[in-house]
């Protein structure tokens, strides 16, 4: 009994560090100058579904710019980003494609608030290995606003826009 008892957990072992060879990063942290956040944005990337050439993706972020004279007349703005991304690709090189929903708070220098929501759509191209490691992209993202105070007229029905991303994949 004890003999097959060892051999059991010879085996099991065996798979799990085979399993552990063959496993593939699924979370990624990356900033993104431009992009979602129209300045930059801190990111959260997790990988959901994994194919031979094709992947699903869900990105959460977050932004805040305060008060700077020559950016804005607004006190503060202050940004959350949720999208899903599909990339196209084997490995390491991808197509990536995607939408994301930005919410954006504003506060002006009368204590005015307004708020806007937008969908930042995403072309282009994405560098991350399957085991972890150096995360880059680069994209063309137009901007289409959905929601928009009447006051706030910063943003045009459609914004031609970009993004590049650097981060860390784990």
């Amino acid at each position: 009994m004890k003999r097959y008892f060892l051999i059991g957990i010879l085996f099991l072992t065996f798979f799990k560090l085979n399993a552990q060879e063959n496993s593939i990063k699924k979370n990624a942290f990356n900033v993104e100058l431009a992009g979602s956040g129209l300045l930059y944005s801190l990111n959260y990337d997790r990988l959901l579904i994994i194919d031979n050439r094709m992947r699903f993706t869900m990105n959460v972020g977050t932004w805040y710019i305060p008060y700077v004279e020559t950016i804005s007349d607004f006190n503060y703005m202050l940004g959350v980003v949720v999208g899903v991304n599909t990339l196209f690709g084997k490995q390491t090189h991808f197509l990536e494609l995607g939408i994301n929903v930005s919410y954006m708070n504003m506060k002006d220098m009368e204590d005015n608030y307004f708020h806007t929501a937008y969908l930042p759509i995403r072309l282009g191209y994405r560098y991350q290995k399957d085991e972890g490691g150096l995360f880059f992209r680069a994209s063309l993202m137009p901007i289409v606003a959905i929601i928009q105070d009447v006051d706030a007229e910063f943003l045009y029905p459609v914004t031609p826009h970009f993004a590049l991303g650097l981060g860390y994949s784990f």
